[in-house]
């Protein structure tokens, strides 16, 4: 602040935090290294210069690996770090709220006979209290072309610097400050163009808008031939108007008047000093990534986990207690998430441990207790706290599966023609809705009956009729269409449907119409494949090859193979001219024998999806026939059509074969 008979100190802890630093961005650290005076005139820096390194930083060169999230494409970027330096802080200035650059400030004066209320001046209020305070600048290389890629790399810092212990991280506080440099050149040009300064960025998203403002604001000057309007200098990102203004002209760096720094000796590292510091690093965010990732949990529950050092190191702690991977990520990711979300909590708040999240995943997964009651007890073990011994013994909760097998026996005694139906042979039966949900009255909705009941109808088998080859898989068929309703209904096929000894089919109907729609559209045209033409469909035997590009039904069947590799997965595609594409899949669902038909749909569109329109009748009303419609009237197997979350849930009943048509939200 330039205090008379003030000296500076360099205060040693941000020396360690600038060599771990410096080591966690895998920088060159210089061993010997100085302060400088930096000479401007500013109002939050009285004493009219700032310490900090000019020449000879602390670390040099590193780099910083950034994973994108899922929903921006995903990816993993690698972004230059060209120094790493220390200086001290300067204070802060308080603008208006009302994105004013100042303070107005009004004074009342005389003038002869009348008075009035002018304003005199702006002025702007200074804060000083964090000045000299010392602080930690790390400058990047110019590798990031995007809004979003600047705010991934961001967040990553401020990961870094918590796994660190360096600063909590905090924007709002002031503790982690980010300015950025836009510039843009034409395409073909190697040298980049003039470099504008944003300030007053203190979120993640706002740095995300301003970079992509900027790049909009420059590349419209360059467009219209007013590429000499673009100079050097410091701009203010402005959050109500959601726009860069001119704050003041940038000076080049002839103008700070760099010299060494008087009144502070050079800092120097010794190899001991850094072999320390090195040894003392925790496991990383990128490291820890990668060894989610080799846990084999996916990219979104990586990136989940690893983002806050606490849930990480509870997830850590809950699996060195011997829980499932997957399923200890599951609840933390799910309940224990959404809980924290709507008490405001963090990790480190909350009353359950865990080893007790450990042992809940294990008494679930020896069938002690039910997935429900786990979740009734997890819910209490976060507000109250406890063991989930505790609970079970204090509330009876216990799963006796003696008790259970009982009553399934009393259920199959209770229903003798399904269970004679049963063993001739007929797996699917119209009444066993009935037997499953008298046995879950009675079994308190307990997770194991089924398993048992399953376990006794298969006991019951005539050997004799497994033996004459019994089928016990099912043919079920997904429509497979390059929509989100066709990739949900895949999804919803594959984790509550498909067995590992069924069979799938996926069907295609390509139409002329089946790309013109690139709102319902998210996947790629299928590559240069042959379509199956039924005769009826086309005079054409060889079918119509569709236009270039990678084939989504390949991803959809690998996407099959991954979730079940055990599953036999088929791809069945078939062109046609007409537009009636419902029907064409009641004759291949009829033709291939299929048990289950499951299809996406959304019902407002679903007539322009599948091609079905009654003749006179409206896309939409009480006058049009959707394939909801349409399928339950000529279906002869079980139908599901799965919705998008958010529409409207029901079911209908199919009334020629009394089976439920299944409207999922």
């Amino acid at each position: 602040m330039g205090l008379p008979g003030a000296l500076p100190v360099v205060n040693s802890k941000v020396v360690e935090f600038a060599v771990k630093l410096g080591l966690a961005l895998n920088c060159k650290l210089s061993f010997y290294s100085k302060f400088d005076r930096k000479q401007y005139f500013y109002p939050d820096l009285p004493k009219g210069y700032q310490i900090s390194q000019f020449d000879i930083p602390i670390a040099t060169g590193g780099y910083l690996d950034v994973d994108l999230p899922v929903e921006f494409g995903g990816g993993h970027r690698r972004f230059g770090i060209t120094r790493v330096h220390m200086e001290e802080d300067a204070g802060k200035l308080l603008h208006a709220d009302d994105g004013e650059y100042s303070q107005e400030i009004t004074f009342p004066i005389m003038l002869h006979w009348f008075s009035a209320l002018l304003t005199l001046l702006y002025a702007l209020q200074v804060d000083l209290n964090r000045a000299g305070v010392p602080l930690l600048e790390i400058v990047s290389e110019p590798d990031m072309r995007t809004g979003i890629e600047a705010a991934e790399y961001a967040a990553e810092l401020q990961r870094l610097v918590r796994y660190l212990g360096v600063s909590n991280g905090n924007m709002q506080e002031g503790s982690l400050r980010c300015d950025v440099n836009v510039s843009i050149r034409p395409v073909g040009q190697s040298k980049f163009g003039t470099k504008v300064e944003i300030k007053n960025l203190n979120s993640f998203s706002s740095i995300n808008r301003a970079i992509d403002f900027e790049i909009a604001r420059q590349a419209l000057l360059y467009s219209q031939g007013k590429a000499d309007q673009i100079v050097q200098e410091t701009r203010l990102w402005e959050e109500g108007s959601q726009k860069t203004v001119t704050m003041r002209k940038k000076e080049g760096l002839a103008d700070y008047r760099y010299f060494p720094e008087p009144d502070l000796p050079e800092v120097i590292l010794n190899k001991e000093y850094v072999d320390s510091i090195q040894s003392s690093l925790p496991e990383l965010p990128e490291m820890k990534r990668r060894r989610y990732e080799e846990m084999g949990l996916s990219m979104q529950d990586v990136l989940f986990l690893a983002n806050d050092i606490n849930v990480a190191r509870f997830f850590d702690a809950t699996i060195e207690k011997g829980a499932d991977v997957k399923l200890a990520a599951n609840w933390i990711m799910g309940d224990i998430a959404a809980y924290m979300k709507n008490e405001k909590l963090t990790i480190n708040e909350i009353k359950l441990s865990a080893a007790e999240l450990a042992e809940l995943i294990a008494s679930i997964k020896g069938a002690t207790i039910s997935g429900k009651i786990g979740k009734e007890i997890l819910f209490e073990l976060m507000a109250k706290g406890g063991t989930v011994k505790g609970i079970i013994i204090e509330k009876d909760l216990i799963v006796d599966p003696s008790e259970i097998e009982k009553m399934v026996d009393k259920v199959l005694s209770e229903n003798p023609k399904q269970l004679e139906q049963y063993r001739g042979g007929k797996t699917k039966l119209q009444g066993n809705e009935n037997i499953e949900r008298q046995g879950k009255s009675r079994a308190a909705e307990q997770d194991p009956f089924r398993e048992i009941k399953c376990e006794k109808l298969n006991v019951l088998l005539p050997p004799a009729d497994m033996e004459a080859g019994t089928p016990q898989s099912r043919k079920v068929m997904v429509i497979a269409d390059p929509t989100r309703e066709s990739a949900g209904a895949l999804q919803y096929a594959l984790s509550h449907v498909l067995l590992e000894e069924d069979e799938l089919v996926l069907l295609h109907v390509d139409t002329p119409n089946s790309w013109k729609n690139p709102f319902i559209t998210f996947l790629r045209k299928p590559s240069n494949s042959q379509y199956t033409t039924p005769a009826s469909l086309s005079s054409s035997s060889e079918g119509a090859a569709a236009p270039g590009g990678e084939d989504f039904l390949e991803e959809m069947k690998q996407a099959c193979e991954v979730a079940k590799p055990k599953l036999r997965v088929h791809v069945e595609k078939v062109h046609t001219e007409s537009g009636n594409k419902a029907a064409i899949i009641l004759s291949q669902s009829t033709a291939h024998g299929v048990d289950l038909l499951i299809i996406g749909q959304r019902r407002s569109l679903s007539n322009a999806i599948l091609g079905y329109r009654r003749a006179g009748g409206s896309l939409r009303g009480s006058k049009g026939v959707d394939t909801a419609e349409y399928l339950i009237q000529n279906s002869k197997c079980n139908c599901v059509g799965v919705q998008r979350k958010g529409q409207n849930a029901g079911y209908l009943l199919n009334t020629k074969t009394y089976r439920n048509f299944w409207l999922l939200a």
